[in-house]
């Protein structure tokens, strides 16, 4: 681009100066609370992290306020999220904040990656908007920016090609903090997937997609995820006004989380094999079902009430205690099955 690619960020960096969405991290932000971004905006709508980011600053406004912290309460406020191994990682990336690198966030790209959960995004993202390094990022939506500019549809993201052009840019732009941040910016409310708000855009007279008029021709996409299909049978279990609760492993899916009683099986299961499998020896009653869709894998819930003795195999709690309960949507769709019989 050379030239052409100085014109281009000096354009997109006016118009991010006038045009740029409100965010809590826009405003007042940190390097450490820069990475808190990054890890909550993973494969998360920007603007469910935009209400839940000022409560974890509030509870944990330093890395090492975070080492510290039992894993439950950051789970607490990780709710509604999904990918809870994030918040895994990023429990471990406090600590080794605290313990490599004397509890101050690494402003280089290399030093970022050695962060558990980190990658060559979130990295590249720390590394420029934090700290106002010429490293470059790619996401959908730089990807789809940088093709649209250079009118490539043959190629899939991430790949070498839209990481190179973005690299260009960055090393040709004025401020890197500005430039990145806009960038995805522009990707996310101008230069939409589909009906892209081309009279809208800063650079449209640069855009070769534009000058051929192809800007609404979809960009080679990853190929369809196979979703796996599992099926989990959850049991409310009632004593006296409270109900059981078990803690999940740390590992795997929903790892630390708090449910019911779940069973997990690849196949359908009678109810008898249910209780068998979950050691239960009262009457399951069918409260109902739903479908929960994750990125990799469906799950069918069978819910099922069943009112039992004190069991001390299980946490029981009343109604009461549950806002402060690390509980998946899933789980919280469970009780919410339960409490509509």
């Amino acid at each position: 681009m050379n030239c052409r690619a100085k014109k281009i960020t000096i354009d997109i960096e006016r118009w991010f100066q006038e045009s740029a969405r409100v965010f809590p991290w826009r405003e007042s932000c940190t390097p450490w609370g820069r990475l808190v971004c990054e890890f909550m905006a993973q494969q998360t709508q920007i603007e469910r992290v935009a209400s839940r980011w000022p409560l974890m600053m509030d509870r944990f406004p330093t890395p090492e306020s975070l080492a510290v912290s039992d894993m439950e309460d950051i789970l607490e406020l990780w709710q509604g999220l999904g990918y809870y191994r994030r918040a895994k990682h990023l429990k471990q990336t406090s600590e080794m904040i605290i313990d490599v690198f004397g509890g101050e966030v690494p402003c280089e790209v290399e030093s970022l990656l050695q962060l558990p959960g980190v990658g060559r995004y979130t990295a590249g993202a720390v590394a420029s908007i934090a700290f106002n390094k010429r490293a470059s990022i790619v996401d959908a939506n730089v990807h789809r920016v940088v093709c649209r500019i250079e009118n490539k549809n043959d190629v899939s993201v991430p790949c070498n090609w839209s990481w190179e052009q973005a690299t260009e840019l960055v090393l040709s732009c004025t401020f890197p903090n500005v430039f990145n941040e806009a960038l995805m910016e522009l990707g996310a409310t101008v230069c939409t997937p589909k009906s892209p708000s081309c009279d809208w855009c800063p650079i449209s007279d640069k855009c070769n997609a534009f000058a051929e008029n192809t800007q609404n021709e979809v960009l080679q996409a990853k190929s369809s995820l196979s979703r796996k299909r599992l099926h989990h049978y959850a049991v409310v279990l009632t004593c006296k006004g409270r109900r059981a609760f078990e803690k999940r492993d740390d590992h795997g899916l929903w790892a630390g989380m708090w449910q019911v009683p779940t069973l997990e099986s690849s196949k359908k299961l009678p109810k008898a094999q249910i209780a068998e499998g979950l050691h239960l020896k009262g009457n399951l009653t069918f409260a109902g079902s739903f479908e929960h869709t994750l990125t990799h894998r469906i799950i069918n819930f069978t819910v099922y009430t069943c009112e039992v003795g004190l069991d001390n195999r299980f946490a029981w709690h009343t109604s009461d205690t549950l806002d402060s309960m690390p509980l998946s949507s899933a789980q919280r769709k469970v009780l919410a099955v339960h409490c509509a019989v």
